[in-house]
Formats: C-alpha cells, structure tokens, sequence
C-alpha cells in the first residue's frame, strides 16, 4: 500500500468500512442491493470453486478492477503496472481507477455489496480487510481450482500465514499481494546516547527484558512525561501478535472457535498493566495526553523525539521517512511463548460472486500478487508475500536512504520475518472482535476490569457473534 493509504489503513481508519456489514448473515448478505438483478455469470453454489483457469480468448476481453487506492504512488506505479498485463495478456484489457473508491464515488464497500447482490460486480477486487470475512459471507468465488492450474499462485506459492487470512472452511477466497510485517523500530541516535547497543544481536528477547530497556529510557520531570521508552499497546493491529507471544491465540480457524479468554492472554493483558504501572504512573489517560505511541510517521512520538522505540509495519521503513538513524527489531516472547512471531497487513485481491469474467480476473489478481508486485515493491517496501519474490528487489527509496547492503538485510529481515507468524485476519467476525477486543483493553488499562473478567466478556460476545454468522 502506497504512503498514505497504507498509513491511514495502519491508524485503524478504512478497516472500519467493513464494520457496518459484520452483522450480516450469508444469506442477507444478498438482500442489500435494491437494484434489479443483471445476469450474472455462472458460479456455482455455496462458494465452491469455479472452472479452472483458461487462456483468454482470442477476441479481447474487458475486466473491471476495483480499489481504494488514492496516493500520488499508486496513480503512478498501478497503471504501469497494469500496462505490464495487458502486454502479457493482450487478449485482457483493465478498465479501473485510482481515485480511492469505486467508480461513480460513494463507499467503497457498502457500493461492492450492493453490487454483488445486485449481480453485477466488478471482475476483480483490491480489499482492506481480509477476504475469510467475505468468503464466509458467500461474497466472493473460491479460487482453489484456479490456483492448482496457476502459473505463479500455486497453493504454496505464499508464506503460510498471509495465506491463510485468504480462507474460510478449506477455501481460498483471495490472494495477498504484500504482507507488510510488523516489528519495533529503535531511534538508534538515542540508544547511542544512553550509551545502549542498537544492535539487532542485543536487542531483548523476552517481555521482561524489554520493559527494562524501556525503563531507561522513560524519564518524569515535575510529573510531566519528557520522553518513553516504548508503549506495548498502542498499535491495535498488532493484538494477535502479542497473543501469540505469549503463546496463546484469539482465534482458531481450524477449530471455528475463540480463545480469548485464555489465561495465556489474561497474563498477557496483566502484563500490560505492570508495565502501565512501573512505567507511566499507571495512568493511560495521562499518558494518551502526551503523544500518538504506535507510530513512526512525523506527527507520532517517535518522530517527535518522545519515544526511543515505537511499533509498526514494514511500509514504514520508506512512507515514514525518518530522519535519524533507526533499526528494526523482531518481537520479544512472553513468560508463557516460546518463539518470536511477527504480524502481517496484507492488500489482498479477490473476485466477487458472480464476476462476469472469473478466468481473467483469476489471471490478473495472479499477477499482481507475484511478478506486478516486483514493480510495487520498488516503489513502496510494502514486503512480498510471495514466497518466490526474486532476490536482489529492492525498494529504491530503501536504496538511496540506506544504501544497498543495508537496504538488503533490512529486506531479508522483514521476509524471515514472515516464515513465523501470529494467526491473523483468519475470522468471519473480524472487524467485529477485534473491536470488542479493543473496548475490553481500554478496559483494562483504563482499571475498570480486570484482564479475566474483561476477556471472559469478549469472549461471550464474540462467541455469540460467530455462532449467529456460523448459522446464517
């Protein structure tokens, strides 16, 4: 995702879009449109695959790709790379814009639902949030059957875990492009002053560890907060990371079930406590006052010199553009986990229900997700999902802020990173538990709850909530 859109998507705004529908059944799902129906392509029923993939026909067919893409990046990468498939299937022309919603205006999703129920959709997709969400829904065609006659998105062409965010009940509902992974990025000018090692060997590799190096960092004067190590909580995204840290998970998608009120994420949360408590006088509200935590953008605390540490995604090491000198670092484990792991934030590309042309948009969602996204990826470190990305791609902004060899291993971190993941984006009910999960932490953190008491909660009402969209 280029600079701003990804940004925004980062900060928690355009996730929300899906919020609205969370409530919808499979069945209602196609009752939202009052538009008379036009004739839908074939599909066949209760979201198994279409036919296979074929060759375009001779005579040339037109496809309608959809986004919400918006930044100068993206009017400016996005048709070359649109130019490089029409070249290799001259047979396949994209009609599209770049204008940050869909053709005519009006809300992204609330438009591309009314249109799948209406039976006229567009051909192929750009989503935000995960395609689990719409492939239990009945909104968009499995692509199974696509993918094992595929040329570059075979069923193990991707890092297991942005994959799975793409399926729902032993379906594959899309294909992600990126999965721009999280880490903690370190103000290395200031590790340098406090006479700390920013060395990637000696960062912390346990929860404890890194409240203590917090600590040093984190400075009171006159009950005003000067400067903070790192707050933990502050980038929501990241809940399933810390979860798994920890060794626990908040959902199984094997198992069509939560576990959020597990005891490994009540320690979890009782951690975040703590260090509320030890480290900024146990009042979140005092110091939400101070800064934005979770970012490393300009206006975050990080930037602003607030902050030695910060949490955030890999887009960040070029759409940030931070001016000093920085490092990356990978997640450390909680008293109960037992490895490190990393989050994702993929843009994934599907095709509705009832796309009129499912071969060729099968074919373009393919390019894009694998040889379109190596000229993406050299605009905008927005890290390759696909496992086969050749080496020696480098973002050229990287290049000409950190150098190639730096700009190398930063890219080969980020990709290592993706080899272990958090559970994620796996969820009928996504967008609706994570944000009954937030409303529980702020909870906690806010001292009105406790971590047990909080999660048993959630875990009633996201259990609820699956249990209806399950039934539907």
């Amino acid at each position: 995702m280029a600079q701003v859109d990804k940004r925004n998507r980062a900060n928690g705004i355009n996730r929300r879009d899906f919020l609205r529908w969370s409530g919808l059944t499979g069945g209602s799902l196609f009752l939202v449109a009052c538009a008379a129906p036009a004739a839908p392509a074939a599909q066949p029923a209760g979201g198994e695959s279409a036919a296979p993939a074929a060759a375009p026909s001779a005579e040339q067919t037109t496809i309608s790709w959809w986004n919400q893409f918006s930044s100068a990046t993206t009017q400016e990468v996005f048709p070359v790379v649109v130019g490089q498939f029409e070249e290799l299937y001259p047979d396949v022309k994209v009609e599209f814009e770049i204008s940050g919603g869909p053709p005519g205006g009006g809300d992204y999703i609330e438009v591309l639902l009314a249109r799948i129920a209406a039976g006229n959709p567009p051909d192929t997709i750009t989503l935000w949030t995960p395609p689990s969400q719409f492939g239990a829904q009945g909104a968009l065609v499995a692509i199974d059957d696509f993918m094992a006659n595929a040329k570059w998105a075979k069923p193990d062409a991707f890092f297991e875990g942005p994959l799975k965010s793409c399926q729902w009940n032993g379906s594959t509902y899309g294909l992600p492009a990126s999965a721009g992974a999280g880490s903690i990025f370190v103000n290395a000018d200031k590790f340098a002053e406090a006479g700390i090692s920013a060395a990637r060997a000696d960062f912390p590799t346990t929860w404890a560890g890194l409240q203590e190096l917090s600590a040093q960092f984190t400075k009171w004067e006159g009950g005003d907060l000067k400067q903070a190590g790192i707050v933990p909580w502050a980038a929501g995204w990241l809940k399933p990371v810390w979860s798994a840290l920890n060794g626990g998970q908040l959902f199984d998608a094997d198992a069509n079930t939560y576990a959020v009120d597990s005891p490994q994420n009540a320690e979890w949360l009782g951690e975040w406590v703590t260090w509320l408590d030890a480290e900024y006088e146990g009042d979140v509200e005092k110091l939400n006052f101070y800064g934005t935590w979770g970012s490393a953008y300009a206006d975050g605390a990080f930037q602003l010199g607030l902050s030695a540490m910060t949490l955030d995604g890999s887009w960040a090491c070029t759409d940030a553009e931070i001016p000093f000198a920085w490092e990356v670092m990978p997640f450390p484990v909680g008293p109960s986990g037992s490895q490190s792991v990393t989050g994702f934030w993929p843009n994934w590309w599907a095709m509705p229900k009832g796309t009129p042309h499912p071969d060729e948009g099968f074919l373009f969602s393919e390019f894009l997700c694998t040889e379109g996204w190596i000229t993406w990826y050299q605009s905008v470190m927005d890290t390759p999902a696909w496992k086969a990305f050749p080496e020696g791609v480098l973002t050229k902004k990287l290049v000409d802020t950190v150098g190639e060899e730096r700009a190398q291993e930063i890219h080969n971190f980020y990709a290592a990173q993706l080899e272990h993941t958090a559970a994620m984006w796996n969820s009928p009910i996504e967008d609706f538990a994570s944000d009954t999960l937030d409303a529980a932490i702020d909870e906690v953190l806010h001292k009105t709850k406790s971590p047990a008491e909080a999660l048993a909660e959630v875990q009633a009402s996201v259990e609820a909530k699956l249990q209806e969209r399950l039934a539907g």
